[in-house]
Parts: C-alpha cells; structure tokens; sequence
C-alpha cells in the first residue's frame, strides 16, 4: 500500500469543493426523496404494510432481475461479495460484542446492539446509493448489479440471525413463521429466474438476440420496474422513518452509531486487503458497509419487544448522520488515495 502524500495533500478550497460535490449530487438526491416519503406519511398517513408489499412484491424482484440479467457478474465475483458481507458482519459483531463488554452494556442490551450494527440498509438505502455514485464513472447498472447480492446477504440475515436476536431466547410462537419468510421472500425467486436466463441466453448462442426481440415487450416491463426502484424505495425508507417511535431512555446509541458509521468501512477497508480484493469492487464493498442501520432491525425488535426503543432511535440517527459519513467514505475510496482502490474506468 502507497500514499500519494502530495494527492493527500489537498488544498482548502479543494477538499470543501470535492466533499460538497459528493454531497449534493449522490447523497442528497437521496435525502429529498425520503424526505418526500417522510412528509407524506405524517401529512397522509400512508398504509406502510401495503407499499412494503409494492416493494418486496413488485418494484425491488423486477430490479434484482433486470441488473443480473443485464450485467456481466462472474460467479466468482458474486463469491467475493457474499463472502465480503459475511465476514463484514462477523468481525463487526465480534467487535459490537468486544465494546458492548468494555462499556459495560446490560447483558440484555447485547442482541439488540448486535442488530444495529451488523443489520444495515443495504436495498432502500444502499441500491440507489451505488447507482448514485457511480453513475459519474457510467458504472451506476454495473454497481447495482453487485450491491444486489450484498442486499441478498443482509436480507436473508435479517430473516434469520436477526430473528433468533431479537427474540433473545424468548418463545414466541411466530418466530418459526417469520423464519419462513426468508424462503417466500420474492428478490430470491427474482435472483433465481435471472440466473436461468442468463444460462438459457448462452445455450441459445447465436439465436439469443433473437428470442430476445420476440420478448422485448415483456423486458420493457422489468425496465421500467428497474426504473421505478429508486423513487420507491427511499419514499418507502422515509415514511418508515416517520413511523419510528422516539424514546428518553438511556442506551449506548453513540456507540452503536460510531460501529455501523466508522467502524464498518474501517473493516470493509481490511478484509478486502485481506481478501485481495481491489479496484472498482473494493470502493464499492466499502461503500456497502457505510450504510446506516436497517429498519427492519427496529421492527424485529418492537415485534418481539426487545429494547425497539434503543433500536429505532439508532435507525433514525444512524441514518441522518449517514449524509455526512457516507460523502466522506465515498470521498476517501474514491480518491486514488489507496493503490488498492484504484481502478481505470471503460
């Protein structure tokens, strides 16, 4: 690994200029949509159950379908990235349990600390996310190609560990249909379908192109789905936002906020030293790891009544801070700074 001291040596008036161009073109793009979601829901009152529907159901399978089928994903790439997030999440709950120790946090705190940290947003936040930020390099598709499978991970752990967290030992008599959830939830069938077609598409060689155009009304459809994701998911991430009850009670939220915001990326930053793995997919795993905590963390928590308060108080901070933390993470790994994240665009 080589500094450029000279590059990092950045003038005052350059570094405020960098900074605020991330900011304004691909992190508040972001904040005005779920803006938009969050004042809407507390003006109108939306039904949350039926646009998570829309979301899971209608919007986020065309999405998940159209950016493998469209993208050229090696399977060894899509290893790298389950196996980045996976081992993001041990070692950043190694750590959470490591500090939650040292702080001295009550031991029935400890599930629910996990859960804000190893739990983040990776599809309504972090989707439209690595579009945004690499749409200036004409690397936007290429980038939601591989985030998909870092939201598959994290999805199936919310529907999973997260469960067996928030319900903390408790026998509630649901938590076994929750757990079936992870089998119906339609990005995996989505996921499924595009990877038959991507191996239907090459056993039709020469003569894909033109299946291809026989079926180019139906493609049409999951195009405009694709297109329809962005808006959707941050309007859906911002009425939810409005819904998270506020609380006085004393938690570690600061130190929750400080491992999903800085910690993460830091070990994002080393397990792909560790890993090998470099260039455009290194900026963008690490990027992956900036994202703020997940909603459906404090969800799981207020289902199984387990501190939902220190949860959604985590959730709504953790993603307002974000603005701020993901520009400067985005700033870093995209600065030629680190030889590792180094990458010549096409």
């Amino acid at each position: 690994m080589s500094l450029d001291l000279l590059t990092l040596a950045l003038s005052a008036g350059e570094l405020p200029a960098r900074l605020g161009q991330i900011f304004y073109f691909v992190v508040l793009p972001m904040l005005l949509l779920a803006a938009i979601g969050f004042v809407i829901q507390k003006k109108l009152g939306l039904d949350m159950p039926t646009l998570t529907r829309m979301n899971f159901y209608f919007v986020t399978p065309g999405m998940v379908y159209f950016s493998v089928v469209s993208s050229r994903v090696t399977i060894d790439q899509i290893a790298q990235v389950v196996g980045f997030s996976v081992a993001t999440m041990a070692v950043v709950g190694a750590i959470t349990l490591a500090v939650a120790r040292l702080r001295g946090v009550p031991r029935d705190q400890h599930n629910t600390m996990l859960m804000t940290t190893i739990l983040n947003n990776s599809g309504n936040y972090g989707l439209p996310l690595q579009d945004l930020a690499f749409r200036s390099y004409q690397l936007g598709p290429l980038a939601t190609s591989y985030a998909v499978f870092v939201m598959l991970v994290q999805n199936v752990a919310h529907f999973t560990i997260g469960i067996l967290l928030a319900a903390g030992g408790k026998k509630d008599r649901h938590w076994k249909e929750n757990l079936l959830f992870v089998a119906k939830f339609p990005p995996l069938y989505a996921l499924a379908a595009a990877l038959l077609t991507v191996q239907i598409r090459i056993a039709l060689g020469n003569h894909a192109p033109a299946v291809a155009a026989a079926l180019q009304p139906f493609w049409e459809v999951i195009s405009h789905l694709r297109l329809a994701y962005v808006p959707v998911a941050l309007g859906s991430l911002g009425a939810q936002l409005a819904l998270i009850p506020h609380s006085d009670e004393k938690y570690p939220v600061k130190a929750s906020l400080v491992l999903r915001l800085l910690v993460a990326p830091a070990v994002g930053l080393g397990l792909c030293y560790l890993m090998g793995i470099h260039g455009f997919l290194a900026q963008l795993l690490i990027i992956s790891t900036a994202t703020p905590s997940s909603v459906n963390s404090a969800l799981l928590c207020l289902q199984f009544n387990n501190h939902p308060a220190y949860a959604a108080r985590t959730v709504f901070y953790s993603t307002l801070l974000s603005s701020i933390t993901v520009t400067i993470v985005i700033f870093l790994v995209q600065g030629d700074f680190l030889d590792q994240l180094a990458f010549s665009t096409p």
